[in-house]
């Protein structure tokens, strides 16, 4: 019997040592992606195209502690870098010039000393000596978006571009903070990639356009309408306009009744009548440049859709450009946090209030769908929670929305039974 366990015991610690070596031969992939980063930048004589390694490396180190996803994402992206059987090859700087993949644009946030990052996608035959429109397209609700190593990772990890939208200007796709509903910190996101972006390519100040898909919809119309003499033209995909119903009043329309707007919605989509009131409600202030595309389906996101759309508003110039680069963003809540974060029965929503405010709280499924609300609880300034007990509902991923009179803040939870 002991010399049974012994030898048990030998099969679990050979197994706990292999599995180890194995999570540490993982983690050695991160070292040799990034000296593969290093070499391919030592390589050319592009600058953007440097400026794209050091990013990808700036962005790695920024994490501080790495998931098994987090490596697994790295791992397979290392490999993608060096299949030099795939015609779209992320070595290759013609890959990026031929906008089959993105360079990544990574800045530390002035704000609050972060890194973030963004997607560019430079125009077609991009000749660095001249100046050229801007697209920022605002993503949706994603889990993808989630994790910040998964967003970076994700254009080498799948299919290469075959699209011409945007093709005559530069593509931003800032990664936003995730899923935070462009709000707050998620906001002032946008506005700093946009700079960014500028500190080395010339865009011309009345081409500037915005535009998103469902969450990015909503962050859209949010945007632009506290700036809207920055943009040429609008588009809204599927925006999820009903996540701030008081956003679409007549103060916002007014402000926009000038700007053209581009709406695309499937007839399916449960968003379509608040995308069709607020389309009516443009028209009636007056807006004369408004398209609404329909088609047979749901809350798709289209190729052929987003290519209409870059197709309508590219044609717009910006004669009201204005150089007031003041940005209107909202100080959030401090101290926002879920815990615990997994959780199996209860979790607890914490926050600060730096001044009195009536404050909403609103948790919604991947689907959009309102799980729990709690509307209009007038609180002073100081520190509160919420608890939520999802009860018979599906493990999964759930988003919790607060909102003050003066701030917005978003963030997910995890509910695993």
């Amino acid at each position: 019997m002991k010399t049974r366990l012994l030898f048990l015991s030998l099969i679990v610690l050979l197994l706990s040592v292999n599995k180890n070596l194995h999570a540490q031969n993982d983690n050695g992939f991160i070292t040799a992606f990034e000296d593969t980063l290093r070499a391919v930048s030592g390589r050319t004589d592009n600058e953007f195209f440097k400026i794209h390694c050091q990013s990808m490396i700036d962005v790695i180190n920024a994490q501080t502690v790495y998931t098994t996803d987090d490596v697994n994402f790295l791992k397979n992206t290392f490999l993608a870098f060096n299949d030099e059987t795939d015609n779209a090859n992320a070595k290759r700087l013609s890959t990026y010039l031929g906008r089959r993949r993105p360079f990544i644009l990574s800045w530390k946030s002035p704000t609050d000393g972060q890194i973030s990052f963004s997607w560019v996608t430079p125009p077609a035959n991009w000749d660095q000596t001249k100046s050229y429109p801007l697209y920022v397209q605002l993503h949706g609700l994603w889990e993808v978006a989630s994790n910040t190593i998964q967003y970076m990772t994700y254009p080498y990890l799948n299919a290469a571009s075959t699209s011409y939208a945007f093709e005559d200007g530069f593509l931003l796709s800032p990664w936003g903070r995730g899923n935070m509903w462009y709000q707050g910190i998620a906001e002032t996101d946008i506005w700093e990639c946009m700079d960014a972006l500028e500190k080395h390519v010339s865009i011309d100040p009345a081409r500037k356009y915005l535009c998103g898909h469902s969450m990015g919809g909503y962050g859209t119309w949010h945007i632009a309408h506290n700036s809207s003499h920055t943009w040429a033209a609008i588009g809204l995909h599927a925006a999820a306009l009903w996540i701030s119903t008081t956003e679409l009043g007549s103060d916002a329309v007014n402000e926009l009744k000038n700007l053209p707007v581009f709406f695309v919605c499937g007839l399916n989509d449960g968003l379509l009548s608040i995308n069709q009131t607020l389309y009516q409600s443009l028209s009636d202030a007056g807006n004369k440049n408004l398209a609404f595309l329909t088609f047979r389906g749901g809350h798709d996101y289209r190729q052929y859709d987003v290519e209409a759309m870059y197709s309508w508003m590219h044609k717009f110039v910006n004669n009201n450009v204005t150089t007031n680069t003041e940005v209107k963003t909202n100080i959030s809540p401090s101290k926002v946090i879920a815990f615990p974060n997994p959780f199996s029965k209860t979790t607890i929503i914490k926050y600060s209030l730096p001044k009195s405010s009536k404050v909403n709280l609103e948790i919604y499924n991947n689907l959009g769908c309102i799980i729990k609300k709690c509307e209009d609880i007038q609180e002073v300034a100081g520190d509160y929670e919420i608890s939520w007990t999802p009860g018979n509902l599906d493990d999964g991923v759930y988003y919790y929305c607060l909102t003050t009179e003066y701030s917005r803040y978003s963030n997910k939870v995890i509910y695993k039974k």
